[in-house]
């Protein structure tokens, strides 16, 4: 659920403590990741970050914190055992067993499994969506942690819509509807369309 609603990638998802998540300002800090079994800086100057929580993912963490078993690091996803989580672990016991629970994916009597989408495809989900309901392409950016300002539309371009109609019509009534004064102007020039 935290991917999916914050297009955080996996290794700063990991990474997370409890202090990243800023209650009052509903969002998360990125500052590192963990990988390999050690922590390290964010990728880029960009990826370090702070994303925006919405309602249900803020209710969700507030009630993980109430469960989450107390570790020292004070991470947000520890293992069991209250370590950083080691990403296989995290796939196989966790990510799985989520895919096939929301039959997205299929468990096979020999252990293997069908249809199970990866792990970064979250992460270009949440992008898609922002993008799909008309979010600002430097807001996404931000919020996915892009290094450059063309990595975004670069990746994403192919769901950008080429015409927009609703901008157009935003257009005309910022003309013609404002105090009438421009309306006003040109006609009185005696310019027509």
């Amino acid at each position: 659920m935290m991917t999916i609603f914050t297009g955080a990638r996996q290794g700063e998802l990991l990474g997370l403590k409890w202090s990243d998540v800023e209650w009052e300002t509903k969002q998360v800090h990125v500052q590192r990741n963990f990988t390999k079994g050690r922590f390290f800086d964010t990728k880029t100057k960009t990826s370090r970050r702070k994303i925006d929580l919405a309602p249900t993912m803020l209710l969700q963490l507030k009630k993980w914190k109430l469960a989450c078993p107390p570790n020292e690091p004070d991470l947000v996803l520890p293992n069991e055992a209250g370590q950083p989580m080691n990403y296989s672990n995290m796939m196989s016991r966790h990510y799985v067993p989520a895919l096939v629970k929301a039959c997205i994916a299929t468990k096979l009597e020999n252990g293997t499994i069908e249809g199970a989408i990866r792990f970064h495809d979250l992460r270009h989900t949440f992008a898609s969506l922002l993008i799909a309901q008309g979010e600002n392409i430097k807001y996404v950016q931000a919020q996915l942690g892009h290094s450059s300002p063309m990595v975004t539309p670069n990746v994403y371009a192919h769901l950008m819509k080429p015409t927009n109609q609703e901008a157009a019509e935003r257009l005309e009534k910022t003309i013609f509807q404002g105090t009438g004064q421009n309306l006003v102007t040109i006609q009185q020039k005696g310019v027509t369309a």
